[in-house]
Parts: C-alpha cells; structure tokens; sequence
C-alpha cells in the first residue's frame, strides 16, 4: 500500500535515520572484502614520517580524528583543507610525506588539481572515497573505498562512515583492529538509542532551536571535527550562520559573547578533557545561556574511538529541526553544486546560471 504524503519522510531525514543500516555495511566492507586495501593503507601510514591529510568541507573533517590517533604514535599528522595546500602550503609536501586525500566523489576541484603536483614532489598518497572510479581513485597509490550509501545531497550518512572508515583504518595503524567488530556493534547500538532519546527529548530540543541567534559549537581534541561539521550542517541545511571553535579558545575572549539568547552545543566525550569542558557548560548555563550538552553516559559503551560519530546524531537531528521551522527546503542547496568543480563562481537559485 503506498504511504500517505505525511507518512513519507524528507530523504534527508531518511539519511539519518538510516545511519545504524549504513554504519554496518561501512564496516562490514572494511573488515570484509575491503580489508586488504584497509591494511595497506595502514602499512602505508606506519612507514611514513609525515602525514598530511586533506580535503574540503566535511572530507576534510572527517580527517581530523585520524591525525590525533596517528600523533599517538608519535606521527606528525596534520589536517589541513586542500586549497591551503594548493596555494599556500605546498612547499612542505615532499618524498617523506604521505598525503591522504578525501573526498566524497573523488571529483571536487581542489583535489583534482593537487593530483599532479603530489606526483611531481613523490609524495606517497591514499585516496579515500565513497565513489568508485573516480579520478582521485585512478591517480593514488592506495584507495580506501568508504562504501557507504549514497546521501541525497548533504553529506550524513557518508560523513559519519567516512569518520568509521577512518577510525578503522587508525586502529589498524595502532593493532587495535582485532577489538573492531565489538566496537563498532556497540558505536552502532549507541547510535540507534541516540537516534531514540533525541525524539524522546525532542521538546528541549526544540526549544533550543527556536532562537534565532547562531549556534556556538564548542570541543577539543577529535571532537573538533564534531565541531566544524556541526557548523557545516547549520550552513547547509538549516541556512544560518553558526560559530565553530575549541573550547580553551572561546574562553580566551569569545565568551564576551554570552548573553540570554546565547546558544551553545558543547562536546564532552573526550576523556582527558570531559570535566573541563562539563565545567564549560555548567558555566555558560550559569549565566544564562542554552546549552546542550554532548558528552558520554555513565552506561555509554560507545568506544572514544568512535566518539565523533555518536556526536554527529544529535547534530543532525538539530539541523533538521532548524530546517524545518525555518521552513526551508530540505535537501537542497541555493547556491553550492554538488560537487564543486570550479574555484570561481556560483550559480544563481532562480536560473541555475
């Protein structure tokens, strides 16, 4: 029987939804038929000196957890968007540097265009995607296949895979991969209840959305990818402004900022920093602001090694919900392409020029 108009979900909400479906299928291909090439890009990194890694807009921090679990082996890993190293940073790049290029398509123009130059000065170089047959595929010495389901446009569900696809790959740089398969059924149990308790609290958070002033998004460490995600989501789904930044940086003059209409989302499930940042945001509701917390469950069994992937569940659930009291059109862009092929540019709503 064919479902009625307000029993059909908006695919971006679908997206969502869907996570604890695509999780699993991103990490039994990775521990699966694509194990081969996971352990050889995890070779590829433990023989390196120095490890770029790179990309635009959500690849690039979907990278950022990655370069704190390869600094624990004592491995310079920066992240760095692409553009910077296109134009500003390239001079570093050389024979003892691995570069890991992500990008969703293997398209985008950045990477595109970095390709050649990495060639140039024998770099070593990864390429990690979510569609095959590209030509980041074609031009890397190794490739990592995210193999998630397909997003409609904004990057959900193929964001937090390539944050597990990721995390597998640094637990296989670390020898942690033979825990994997128990990690990520219980990183998967945590985000189906997470998924639950966000609709259960959906009165608190509605009422955090309903302000109109920007959103603060606020962490350390790996959760800093949570962080510029969580304001890529607001720009791209919700089309409002929002702040991202670490947590000792907003309290070194940004704080200025707080007032009654202050909203702020603080991370706190790293644990080397969790009472600090738990300090943050008991501060910030003290004088008055509205804070969501994100931080780990006295019962959570999710492992820190997944961390940013929990974190991203509420966040969605929070632009979608802005989404739609803004009454704005779900799933698509104004301005932005899918897939950025030009530096220059952007095409106009009303006639696609």
């Amino acid at each position: 029987m064919a479902r009625t108009q307000s029993e059909v979900k908006p695919a971006l909400l679908e997206n969502i939804l869907s996570q604890p479906r695509s999780l699993q299928q991103v990490a039994e291909y990775q521990l699966g038929a694509g194990q081969d090439a996971l352990l050889r890009c995890a070779e590829t990194l433990r023989s390196s000196r120095r490890v770029v890694l790179s990309g635009m807009g959500a690849s690039l921090f979907s990278c950022i957890p990655l370069s704190y679990m390869l600094a624990e082996r004592g491995v310079h890993a920066l992240a760095v968007d692409t553009s910077e190293l296109l134009y500003f940073l390239e001079p570093m790049l050389d024979r003892d540097t691995t570069v890991v290029l992500a990008s969703r398509s293997g398209e985008s123009v950045e990477v595109t265009k970095l390709l050649p130059i990495l060639k140039q000065r024998g770099c070593r170089t990864i390429g990690v995607f979510n569609v095959p047959g590209n030509t980041l595929a074609q031009h890397t010495h190794e490739q990592l296949l995210v193999n998630s389901p397909p997003d409609e446009l904004v990057a959900i569900q193929t964001y937090t895979g390539t944050l597990a696809a990721l995390a597998l790959l640094g637990m296989a740089c670390l020898g942690e991969l033979d825990r994997a398969e128990r990690d990520v059924r219980r990183t998967i149990a945590s985000v189906e209840r997470a998924l639950t308790e966000f609709s259960s609290s959906d009165d608190a958070w509605r009422e955090f959305s309903a302000g109109s002033e920007p959103v603060y998004f606020l962490g350390r460490g790996p959760s800093l990818a949570s962080v510029n995600a969580g304001v890529l989501l607001m720009h791209e789904v919700a089309k409002m402004p929002a702040v991202g930044m670490s947590v000792p940086q907003f309290r070194h003059g940004p704080v200025e900022a707080v007032g009654k209409n202050f909203r702020a989302v603080v991370f706190g499930t790293q644990p080397a920093t969790e009472k600090l940042d738990l300090a943050l945001a008991q501060d910030l509701t003290r004088m008055g602001a509205q804070v969501q917390w994100i931080g780990r469950r006295a019962d959570e069994k999710t492992p820190t090694r997944f961390a940013p992937v929990l974190e991203m569940i509420p966040v969605q659930m929070l632009a979608y919900r802005l989404a739609e009291s803004r009454g704005i059109a779900m799933g698509k862009f104004r301005y932005a392409p899918m897939i950025t092929l030009s530096e220059a540019g952007f095409a106009n709503e009303a006639t696609g020029k």
